[in-house]
């Protein structure tokens, strides 16, 4: 076997580290006992009489060897050359010069220091805020200085306020706006959940406003024909439809004419679902009309799980197939095959797919439109 040079070190150390770091962020006690040794495989007596001088040199290297570890020599007794010193092993002691042998020694003393600052400055939390932490590390560690005392301050303030029902942008915490709890909120809900044993930030978020069109003004007189509410409110209003047309773009809700006894709403995408909390338009005849790609159906598919009812309205091969020349290439298709399409749906969807085409529901002839929506 060729002996080992010192590059050899390095690469094990750089391999044991990046494999055990976590659970040594985990149990320091692990990082304390850890070892790595490298055997050199010194060269037989053979192999000395082979290239004597290539032997020599290769002792040489290890007698000036200047990097991290212990190396451990043994006595060999050669017939031929007599009594030899030869290096047999190096042996990394601890998380700490596996870390430095590595290169990583300002990382892991980053690890370390800040490790500790979270259960100091958190602690005592619950039993698992050390396995919280450890589960987090490669999310604080990636932070810089500003965010990462942030990230405490943060979850400090959470952890001694866990019901202020206030806003994002309303929380006393210096450096800490909408932008940033957004962008770090699972490392935040990751580490409060070590400390007080529950996810939950405690805040409120301003809710999703739907946009309604009551295109029959004798359903709700005192209300302007479009405006805007939560879902809450939009549960609440004293609507009794006959027909809720819901869309999956905002701008059909506002090209949509007066029509008897109906009401449009504005979908939200993926968000559609909730509406099946709105218990009038439960009541109602329910019609969804969306895009022609697949997205589109998706949403349609998501809808029916919860409102089954739901049919769709413009949403076949036929629309499709007469405007096409209005479609452009999909970017970026659903990945979710929908499962509760009539035949004609799925045909539609079939079509977008294969094609790769969508053809929004704006696009469509407004005479077209206006013909299908009357023969509701």
């Amino acid at each position: 076997m060729k002996s080992v040079a010192p590059s050899a070190v390095v690469d094990k150390a750089r391999t044991t580290y990046r494999n055990r770091r976590g659970r040594w962020i985990a149990d320091p006690d692990a990082a304390a006992s850890a070892s790595v040794t490298v055997a050199l495989h010194p060269p037989s007596e053979t192999a000395v009489a082979a290239d004597p001088d290539a032997a020599v040199a290769w002792v040489r290297t290890w007698h000036g060897y200047a990097g991290h570890g212990t190396v451990a020599w043994e006595t060999r007794r050669w017939r031929s050359f007599g009594t030899q010193d030869v290096p047999v092993r190096v042996v990394l002691s601890g998380a700490a010069e596996i870390a430095a042998a590595a290169g990583r020694a300002a990382e892991w003393r980053t690890l370390t220091d800040r490790r500790q600052r979270l259960l100091a400055e958190l602690g005592p939390g619950t039993a698992g805020l050390a396995a919280a932490v450890a589960a987090t590390h490669s999310r604080w560690l990636g932070l810089d200085d500003t965010d990462f005392g942030r990230l405490v301050a943060t979850v400090r303030w959470l952890a001694a306020n866990p019901s202020s029902g206030l806003l994002v942008r309303q929380l006393p915490i210096p450096g800490v706006d909408t932008k940033w709890l957004a962008q770090h909120r699972g490392t935040v809900e990751s580490v409060l959940e070590g400390v007080c044993g529950d996810r939950d930030l405690g805040v409120r978020a301003l809710p999703r406003l739907c946009e309604v069109a009551v295109l029959d003004r004798t359903l709700l007189p005192a209300a302007p024909r479009i405006f805007a509410t939560s879902l809450g409110e939009l549960a609440a209003l004293p609507l009794r439809p006959t027909v809720t047309v819901v869309l999956e773009n905002k701008e059909g809700v506002h090209a949509l004419p007066d029509r008897p006894a109906t009401v449009a709403v504005h979908g939200g995408g993926y968000a559609v679902h909730e509406l099946a909390d709105v218990p009038w338009l439960v009541a109602s005849d329910v019609v969804y009309w969306g895009d022609l790609d697949t997205h589109g159906f998706a949403i349609l598919d998501r809808f029916r799980r919860r409102v089954p009812q739901v049919r769709s309205l413009l949403m076949d091969a036929g629309t499709f197939a007469r405007w096409r020349e209005l479609a452009v290439p999909e970017p970026t298709p659903a990945g979710h095959v929908p499962v509760g399409l009539t035949d004609g749906e799925r045909e539609a969807f079939e079509l977008v797919r294969d094609e790769g085409m969508r053809l929004e529901q704006e696009r469509i002839p407004w005479p077209y439109v206006l013909d299908r929506v009357a023969a509701l």
